[in-house]
């Protein structure tokens, strides 16, 4: 079978279909079967059916020893379901929180399987404290890939060719036909050492119909994409967005496309209401920085170990590889006024990030929470959201809303993905209310430093921290740009000392 004709009513529904199990691994099995009866309709060949087997036994058996207790009658469902260009596999329990002390004795535990890059390209937690919590199996659905679309002359990895004398691309927004060609940039530009969906044409075209992703496209003569740079929009309608994927063919680098395409961009956010854009610079040299800058954009923060040493581009730095993960400096464009909001701040962060909102020019009233004080959270019980990238070993750590046991359930989680060796570990966290500082206050106690301010990501400011997992940093090896930058650094890697 390799069309979906599952009715669209019911593909693009909370869920396609679900089953319910007892809590017994006499259930594997059929758990198994279920998944592997819809991984069908989607046209996976057999190597990715076997992959989505096996994820599929790995994190049943981790709900059944980790969520319940021996001999406890509970049951979980499995649910099969569908994104743009991905089948998603959800296993929901109401069990117990994970026992991060029995976890560390399980040194086979099913969780460090799934964190295995070839079994899944998206792996998601979304804990809710007593209430349970979902594990999220995610595989891109894909007919054609990159290595499929390349002729053996683009294969041969030589764009050495001048661009045309007189050349002068066009920009454009992206269109749903553009995704093969994109794809092509990407590899030009790349290699295979850039982890992307863009790398996958019918995902990212799917992505580009749902408006999950904006582009701007820069088109030479002979009518081929020589440029790229997107937004990620989280949903649709959001008031701001990721910019990423910056890609310029080797051959037009010089042309002034990247900062033609930021103030394309920054036109399309204007005219269209959105409060800014947002982006990640890589710091293995200083041109997307100044890039940004030159446009405006404002320095915000400092993501350190985001990248993998192996991320290279083609014509730069002589194709040297980084010695170390590579960090990425955060900027924001801001291009309509935002609404303005109370945003608490612990006091060890405050002064910076003080500095980082006013740089920012943000309409913010700053509240210091000082180490004294202990507000209390607004409600019980807080939601968590886990998203593993396998590709890039790291996981962002998502609050979604503040709870009485939000510290308990960060401190878990962040001691099961340490125990699967995930290298660095982000943590995102709403600052609308006063148990923001707690956390934060909390969370740096247990090893997360600063890595900036994110403004109106999620209707509102989210204050940013890393966790490095036994990764080493020379700060030397990081190239920065601007004075506010180094200084941000350089208050960070205190802690990191």
């Amino acid at each position: 079978m390799t069309a979906i004709k599952i009715p669209a009513k019911i593909l693009h529904g909370a869920y396609i279909a679900r089953i319910t199990l007892f809590a017994d691994k006499f259930y594997i099995r059929s758990a198994q079967e279920f998944v592997l009866y819809y991984a069908r309709f989607f046209g996976f060949d057999e190597r990715d059916l076997t992959k989505l087997e096996l994820a599929t036994e790995e994190a049943v058996l981790s709900t059944i020893e980790n969520s319940f207790e021996e001999g406890d009658s509970g049951s979980f469902d499995v649910k099969v379901g569908y994104r743009p260009g991905a089948f998603v596999i959800s296993i929901e329990d109401q069990g117990l929180p994970a026992d991060a002390e029995r976890l560390e004795k399980q040194e086979n535990s099913a969780l460090g399987m799934l964190l295995m890059r070839n079994l899944t390209d998206e792996f998601n937690i979304v804990n809710l404290g007593r209430d349970g919590k979902r594990i999220e199996l995610v595989k891109y659905i894909h007919d054609t890939s990159i290595a499929e679309l390349l002729s053996s002359e683009e294969m041969a990895d030589n764009p050495d060719t001048p661009a045309v004398a007189g050349d002068r691309p066009t920009m454009r927004l992206i269109r749903p036909e553009d995704a093969p060609m994109l794809a092509r940039l990407a590899y030009r530009v790349y290699g295979y050492t850039y982890a992307s969906v863009f790398y996958y044409p019918d995902k990212l075209r799917e992505l580009i119909e749902n408006g999950l992703i904006n582009s701007v496209v820069s088109i030479n003569n002979e009518g081929e994409i020589v440029g790229n740079l997107s937004l990620f929009f989280e949903h649709q309608g959001a008031k701001v967005a990721d910019s990423g994927a910056a890609m310029i063919d080797p051959r037009y680098r010089g042309h002034s496309l990247f900062k033609e395409s930021k103030k394309f961009l920054q036109r399309y956010a204007e005219q269209n209401g959105m409060y800014g854009i947002y982006s990640e610079a890589v710091t293995i040299h200083p041109f997307t920085q100044q890039g940004n800058m030159s446009l405006g954009a404002k320095e915000t923060g400092i993501m350190l170990a985001y990248a993998s040493e192996n991320l290279t581009f083609k014509k730069i730095n002589n194709d040297k590889k980084s010695e170390q993960r590579q960090a990425v400096a955060l900027f924001y464009l801001k291009t309509n006024k935002e609404p303005r909001r109370k945003v608490f701040l612990n006091e060890k962060f405050f002064p910076l990030l003080q500095m980082l909102i006013q740089h920012n020019e943000l309409d913010r009233e700053l509240i210091l929470v000082s180490d004294n004080e202990s507000p209390l959270a607004e409600r019980e019980q807080a939601s968590v959201t886990t998203v593993v990238k396998p590709d890039l070993n790291i996981a962002v750590i998502m609050i979604l809303q503040h709870g009485a046991d939000v510290i308990p359930l960060v401190a878990q989680q962040l001691r099961e993905l340490c125990l699967k060796k995930i290298e660095t570990i982000y943590l995102e966290i709403p600052v609308d209310e006063a148990y923001a500082a707690v956390v934060a206050r909390e969370m740096n106690k247990r090893g997360f430093m600063l890595s900036g301010i994110i403004p109106e990501l999620r209707n509102g400011d989210i204050l940013k921290m890393q966790y490095l997992n036994n990764v080493y940093v020379n700060p030397d090896k990081i190239v920065m740009a601007s004075p506010l930058h180094k200084e941000i650094l350089g208050v960070i890697m205190q802690d990191y000392q």
